[in-house]
């Protein structure tokens, strides 16, 4: 344990980061180390999940999931209770209980307590560095090793490897939990063996071509062998949910039309005239860009939901990146009004109404990015945005302890510590304010030793 601590400590002090963000933020040449943050998608992943995670006694309140901007098919735990999602295995799948009976195998690592042990000084490390060391290890997954730990020693990549590898039995029990989940939530059990296909052949790969699934989870054809006669014998499966359906269709048309590049994305979905290939037009236009069409066709999907606060705010994410940052106020103050407790849509308003830079736009702007933060507190943007805020308003102390925890929530701890230092001269000596200055101050502290 001293030696994996070392090496994620190394990667911390490194300045390695992972960086938290809607879609918007992620520049069409962001390789494989984000977290992808979107409401509605985000949404849809608790509604598929929630089944699961109550067939295995947890409160789905009780787990969090990210998606990681990667084109490789990977999926883990870290930190506790959370699951990590490549976005390569969320377009590769091709069903709902595919993606179940994934989040169904991740939980059984979860319930077996097969990451306690690892574990231990994630859980030992609260607040604001905590999260940054989480999501440091989560960047050194979706890198294969080599990219969080650029510079270290080879020893620390095999402790990070060693760190996410489960054994023959973890393995074995995780799969027979997951399957158990799976039949209580009323999914298709053989979707596990579905997706275990998709990875058997890849055990004869070298390690630098198989996907990183297969390296931490192995061992693939043996255990498709062990579930096939469970699987055989397993009642059938509940009748498809068509809300569920359609939620699903919605995030994979988002995933298609944020991460393809955009003429493939039109191509895809040129015939498809039905709401899904429209709303997956509409971002590749945004993206090719294409103002005109991805305008006319987001008001063609409100008009046909306009009670729909997931339309409304990308038209807004829409105004705002091509600089009409007037009526994107106006598109996500709809979207508020019909999802006022969505912490990421709140984001966007004050986004936009920091974009005016207009005295009464920054000072209703503060309030709504500190509610936004307190529904959401990890979200880099929604600090870069309330320090922004703050600054204006003249709260310089409260802009420099903003600043400093965006920092500290990408790893840039050294950064994290300068702004963290100026904040504590500036707030009132033991003001919660400044104790959480000292918070970072010392997290930065550690990293560096």
């Amino acid at each position: 344990m001293k030696q994996i601590w070392q090496g994620l400590r190394t990667s911390l002090s490194r300045t390695v980061c992972i960086f938290t963000a809607t879609f918007f933020l992620l520049p069409a040449q962001t390789e494989a180390q984000g977290l992808i943050r979107d409401a509605e998608i985000e949404r849809t992943l608790s509604l598929v999940s929630a089944p699961i995670f109550r067939a295995a006694g947890l409160s789905p309140s009780q787990v969090r999931i990210y998606i990681v901007q990667n084109p490789r098919m990977n999926a883990f735990v870290a930190g506790g209770n959370n699951i990590f999602i490549h976005t390569g295995m969320l377009r590769r799948l091709k069903t709902i209980d595919q993606l179940r009976s994934v989040i169904a195998h991740e939980t059984g690592h979860i319930t077996g307590g097969h990451m306690a042990r690892r574990n231990e000084k994630l859980r030992q490390t609260r607040g604001v560095a905590g999260l940054a060391l989480l999501l440091s290890v989560a960047a050194a997954v979706a890198g294969g090793g080599d990219a969080a730990i650029a510079g270290g020693a080879i020893s620390q990549e095999a402790a990070l490897r060693n760190f996410f590898n489960h054994t023959r039995v973890e393995e074995s029990s995780a799969d027979q939990a997951g399957l158990r989940y799976m039949i209580a939530a009323g999914a298709d059990p053989r979707a596990a063996i579905e997706v275990m296909k998709l990875f058997s052949g890849q055990e004869i790969l070298s390690a630098s071509r198989a996907d990183p699934y297969v390296r931490t989870h192995p061992l693939w054809s043996e255990r498709i062998r062990l579930l096939e006669d469970k699987v055989a014998n397993a009642p059938r499966a509940k009748p498809a949910d068509p809300t569920e359906a359609y939620w699903y269709a919605r995030m994979v048309a988002k995933f298609n039309g944020f991460i393809g590049r955009p003429d493939r994305t039109l191509r895809q979905y040129k015939n498809d005239k039905t709401e899904i290939g429209a709303l997956a037009r509409a971002v590749a236009y945004h993206k090719r860009p294409d103002i005109r069409k991805a305008m006319a066709t987001v008001d063609s999907l409100i008009k046909a939901r306009p009670n729909d606060p997931f339309y409304w705010e990308l038209k807004g994410q829409f105004l705002l990146e091509n600089g009409n940052a007037g009526q994107a106020v106006r598109a996500y103050r709809q979207a508020v009004a019909l999802a006022p407790k969505e912490g990421l849509i709140l984001g966007g308003l004050g986004r936009a109404l920091i974009a005016l830079d207009q005295p009464n736009a920054t000072r209703e702007a503060l309030s709504i990015l500190e509610k936004s933060r307190s529904l959401d507190k990890a979200n880099p943007r929604t600090l870069r945005e309330l320090a922004v805020a703050y600054a204006r308003t003249g709260q310089n102390g409260r802009a420099s302890l903003a600043t400093a925890e965006r920092f500290a929530l990408q790893g840039r701890l050294r950064d994290a510590s300068v702004h963290a230092r100026r904040a504590a001269t500036q707030l009132p000596e033991g003001s919660a304010g400044w104790r959480n200055a000292q918070d970072i101050l010392s997290a930065a502290d550690r990293a560096s030793r």
